[in-house]
């Protein structure tokens, strides 16, 4: 049986705390590419099958992700059997009543009642799902609401927004409440990050070269958010830019191993590889004017390295999962920072004798979005002039809740984000991960307690940590005593730390603040746009020797006293 890494066993705990704290919300898993949410959804199944009579169906929109997250399931049962079914066109199956059914968004989104009642539903890839009621996601989700007016919408995603309409847990008619679970992508590259509780390296680390011969997006229109298509084809499509971006390619990449390329259209794709053929290079293409067969014939000849350079149009951006993919080129622009977050994803799995992945950006696309860990969407308007929060992710330090960059207090624990300047490493760099840092430890001088209040919302204790002697430096944080689920939790935890009982009010907590025992350092993290406290120390526990010594010492200076 497959055993969980410690992020993955994270996300299932979260995914069932946050179920079993918020009756009738839908909760989002967000894990970066290449993490292993195929094995979370086969954790997140098995649990569920400890209950009785329980139905779930696994959504998603690609025949080669259903193959995939079967196959997990099946690895992670080890030999057990279950009623596990298959309802997809592509796959040339069409089960019904299995209790376990994987099933493709295309071939179910008018079937809803012939399927019948689910109590789960996880949908990988769930970017793809859209905040307004329409379209065949949404449309199927309205049938299966109706079936089964509790049913549960988990979703699983590397990247939580999508372009013109912002994070997916936002709007009226967003189907996902909450994000419950954040693994990031410098976690899992840096085994020394203060969130890799394993110390291990499981994301390959990716690196950026300038491209030289970038595309002259003049006069390319946006409409919907993102460039024309035909526009920008033909941006890229001239044929003195693709020779000279190819024989820069092929400078850039004599090193490496496998190379995917992602072009801007079909005649620009196909131009690309006879291109690349012509300067000796070993290179084909897939598209959708091929049939499927051959597509995959060509797939599973680049898997199988048969060649090097395979050619695409945005079909290799999910459930695409070479890992020895050591190079990716962008031969194409867009909008999206969804899009090419996915993209560069494509070259984050860990392999033998892979030490990095080489990205070649000849589209400006890490320039217009910055790092692939810190991608952020700017803020538009909609067609009624209210201002639409697209912002990506962050946690709140005091409540861990996910909200959107723009947020200053957070509306479930009243936390106050500090003003600050935007992080060091800027789009402007072009670097296509940002540079982690340490976090700083410093030493705590004086503890201050303060209720902080919100309206419509349950009072926090507010803790300041003044770390010089002339004020200058300090650091808060919010313990959420009076909220419920994982804040209440972490500050029952925070709480029992310094005090050693159980305190359930902020009166209560300042009244005995006193007594709370201070830490003598803490160590914060500045990677963001604001500190956030990650640990604290506190001076050793004295042992009964100790404390017998120190009495009697006491008692002997009492006596000297005396005489």
């Amino acid at each position: 049986m497959l055993i969980p890494r410690y992020y993955q066993a994270d996300a299932i705990e979260s995914f069932f705390n946050y179920c079993a704290d918020n009756h009738g919300k839908h909760p989002l898993i967000v894990m970066p590419t290449g993490s292993g949410k195929s094995l979370v959804q086969a954790l997140i199944v098995d649990r569920m099958l400890t209950f009785p009579n329980i139905r779930v169906l696994l959504l998603t929109h690609q025949r080669w992700l259903i193959e995939q997250n079967v196959g997990e399931l099946v690895d992670f049962l080890d030999g057990r059997l279950l009623s596990i079914g298959i309802y997809s066109a592509g796959l040339k199956r069409r089960d019904t009543h299995t209790q376990i059914l994987f099933a493709g968004i295309q071939s179910v989104h008018g079937r809803a009642w012939e399927l019948g009642f689910f109590d789960l539903i996880l949908i990988d890839e769930c970017q793809r799902v859209p905040q307004k009621s329409f379209g065949t996601y949404r449309k199927f989700l309205d049938e299966m609401f109706k079936i089964n007016p509790k049913i549960i919408i988990g979703g699983l995603s590397a990247t939580p927004y999508r372009l013109g309409t912002g994070m997916l847990n936002e709007g009226v008619d967003a189907i996902f409440d909450d994000i419950c679970h954040v693994t990031t992508v410098p976690e899992l590259i840096n085994k020394n990050h203060f969130k890799n509780k394993d110390h291990t390296q499981y994301l390959c680390k990716v690196i950026s070269k300038g491209a030289l011969n970038k595309a002259d997006l003049t006069g390319v229109h946006v409409r919907g958010g993102e460039y024309i298509p035909v526009e920008m084809e033909a941006a890229f499509n001239k044929s003195d830019l693709i020779s000279r971006a190819v024989k820069e390619i092929k400078t850039l990449t004599f090193d490496r191993k496998k190379i995917l390329v992602f072009c801007a259209g079909i005649m620009h794709c196909e131009a690309v590889e006879k291109e690349m053929i012509a300067q000796g290079l070993d290179a084909r293409c897939i598209h959708s004017q091929k049939s499927d067969e051959e597509n995959q014939r060509i797939k599973d000849d680049h898997l199988n390295g048969k060649f090097k350079y395979l050619l695409n149009i945005g079909i290799l951006t999910t459930g695409y999962n070479d890992k020895a993919i050591d190079c990716i080129c962008l031969l194409f622009s867009t909008k999206s920072p969804g899009f090419y977050a996915q993209v560069v994803g494509r070259g984050l799995r860990m392999s033998p004798g892979k030490d990095d992945c080489l990205v070649l950006d000849f589209g400006g696309n890490i320039v217009l979005h910055g790092p692939i860990d810190k991608i952020e969407i700017r803020k538009k308007k909609d067609g009624n002039g209210r201002e639409v929060a697209t912002a990506p992710q962050k946690e709140c330090p005091s409540c861990q809740q996910i909200l959107a960059l723009a947020v200053m207090v957070c509306p479930s624990c009243g936390y106050i984000f500090p003003q600050s300047n935007k992080h060091d490493d800027t789009a402007s760099e072009a670097d296509i991960l940002s540079k982690w840092k340490k976090p700083i430890e410093y030493d705590v001088v004086s503890v201050e307690y303060y209720m902080h209040v919100k309206p419509d919302k349950p009072a926090s204790l507010c803790v300041e940590y003044k770390c010089d002697k002339y004020n200058i430096t300090k650091f808060r944080e919010y313990i959420c005593i009076e909220h419920v689920g994982f804040a209440k939790r972490k500050a029952d935890k925070w709480i029992q730390r310094r005090y050693g009982k159980p305190i359930d009010s902020i009166e209560d907590a300042l009244l005995l603040c006193n007594e709370f025992e201070k830490p003598i350092k803490i160590m914060v993290d500045i990677n963001d746009k604001w500190p956030k406290i990650t640990s604290y120390i506190f001076e050793p526990k004295k042992t009964l020797e100790q404390i017998q010594k120190e009495k009697e010492a006491e008692f002997d200076k009492s006596i000297e006293a005396l005489l």
